[in-house]
């Protein structure tokens, strides 16, 4: 398997784990038995129960269900980028949620239903500066985690996100296997 594919799996695992994690659901209409990890349950309104989040995602698509986890907000993914970019440390990550990027991606899918529903200059624009605010952020992320694999920075690893976590162990093999490709030629090796 080549390092680009074993890259992909290992980013879908992270994904695939997002999206089995469990969240709290709050029921807003009596919807019946619903298998869940602990066996059928019988739901009505009001009923609070924690399940899969693609379950969860599914019955708010149909009108069951308010799901009580807290999304980030455009003003969250703004003020992490105000901070990566102002601050102090050009080497070191600030402490960014564990589920940023997909929590990332579920805002900007939310967007881009509201501008189906509704279009309007506000949403458009909220959309490409979240857009740009995100890709702003993960660049400038990536050229600390590059340098830290460079330096060894393993005290850092864990203001990381599991997805830079393993661009952080790739890159820092592939720069160990230079090194030592290097230090082979320069030993006769």
């Amino acid at each position: 398997m080549e390092l680009m594919d074993r890259v992909r799996e290992r980013l879908k695992l992270i994904e695939t784990d997002f999206v089995t994690s469990l969240v709290r659901v709050q029921f807003v209409k009596d919807y019946g038995d619903l298998p869940t990890l602990n066996g059928i349950v019988s739901l009505r309104r009001g009923d609070e129960v924690e399940l899969p989040r693609w379950q969860a995602e599914e019955l708010l698509k149909k009108g069951y269900v308010n799901i009580k986890e807290q999304a980030i907000s455009l003003d969250e993914v703004n003020f992490y980028h105000y901070r990566e970019k102002r601050s102090q440390s050009a080497s070191a990550p600030q402490q960014l949620p564990q589920d940023f990027y997909l929590k990332a991606k579920e805002l900007v899918k939310s967007l881009d239903k509201a501008i189906r529903k509704s279009p309007s200059s506000m949403l458009l624009r909220d959309r490409e500066t979240i857009e740009k605010n995100i890709m702003e952020l993960a660049e400038t992320r990536l050229i600390k985690i590059i340098r830290l694999a460079q330096a060894g920075g393993e005290e850092y690893r864990e203001k990381m996100t599991p997805e830079e976590t393993i661009l952080y162990n790739i890159v820092r093999s592939l720069l160990e296997a230079w090194r030592g490709y290097v230090s082979g030629l320069l030993k006769g090796g």
